[in-house]
């Protein structure tokens, strides 16, 4: 009887460890398909066009910086780069300050009509913007003509708008499972409902925020089909830059100034991760009664 159970016991801690091992063989895996790309076009944007075409993935023999200086001053990476900061950083204010006060109302408060209103915006999750960027554009354009389409305003109204169910959706779950604790004890301090949500609610809502943000600035970041469809040649942003010097690369035979480009695309978006991750492992609800 012993000997079976020290058997048993033995086949379990066996197959316990072959799931850990298999565990992170694929999370090995994961993991190096993703860095192993990042490594090559960081190799590669450091290189001359002749070395990328003798041998891909060998080491530069010297740091070529004129790559960087051929897409950000010839190709117009700079000025891609300050349009894409501006679009992205104002559509992102924007979603915020209608996200969060929209979700915590919808999330917190009970009155006539507040199960439609989120049935609209959830309705919202299933429209994918590539499918009517046409039709907006032309309701657009009838409305204000090429003034209201070429315009910066416009886009990022329409960014923050398309977003707008995502994160409510998101946010709105956070803001339900808070305790009703944090507004009784604000109440009792004497905090109407307005200094409730923006000293007690909206910090304790950081992390699910941040959250948000990072989703959205990815996808404002990396978005093309609007920006391609209105804003001109003049004020594009990065993906459409990007796309243009991929086209001129294989006229021109410039690899080296178009991996650089995908550099510069690249190196925003792990820097913000990079600040921004260390809130995202928080917990939910830190500091907070646990109702």
């Amino acid at each position: 009887m012993e000997k079976e159970k020290t058997v048993n016991f033995d086949k379990g801690k066996a197959g316990r460890i072959a799931a850990v091992v298999v565990k992170y063989v694929l999370l090995i895996g994961f993991a190096l398909l993703i860095i192993l790309p990042l490594l090559w076009v960081l190799m590669s944007a450091f290189k001359t066009t002749q070395e990328i075409n003798a041998d891909a993935f060998a080491l530069p023999s010297r740091l070529y910086w004129q790559n960087f200086v051929n897409a950000w001053e010839r190709a117009n990476m700079g000025d891609y780069f300050f349009h894409s900061i501006l679009l992205t950083a104002t559509s992102l204010i924007l979603l915020i300050v209608l996200a969060v006060p929209c979700s915590y109302t919808l999330s917190r408060f009970k009155f006539r009509g507040v199960g439609v209103i989120t049935l609209i915006f959830m309705a919202g999750l299933f429209i994918n913007t590539n499918y009517i960027v046409l039709p907006l554009y032309l309701m657009i354009y009838r409305i204000g003509g090429a003034a209201m389409t070429n315009n910066y305003v416009t886009v990022t109204v329409l960014y923050a708008s398309t977003s707008l169910s995502f994160s409510i959706y998101l946010l709105s779950s956070y803001f339900r499972g808070l305790s009703p604790s944090y507004e009784e004890a604000a109440k009792i301090d004497g905090c109407g409902y307005f200094k409730t949500f923006l000293y007690i609610c909206a910090p304790l809502a950081m992390p699910s925020i941040l959250t948000v943000i990072l989703f959205n600035f990815l996808s404002y970041w990396n978005e093309y089909m609007l920006a391609q469809t209105f804003l001109s040649e003049a004020n594009s942003t990065l993906p459409v830059g990007l796309l243009r010097i991929m086209r001129e690369a294989r006229t021109a035979n410039d690899l080296g100034r178009m991996y650089a480009g995908l550099l510069i695309v690249i190196i925003p978006v792990l820097i913000v991760y990079a600040f921004v991750q260390g809130q995202l492992t928080k917990g939910i609800t830190v500091g907070g009664i646990k109702g």
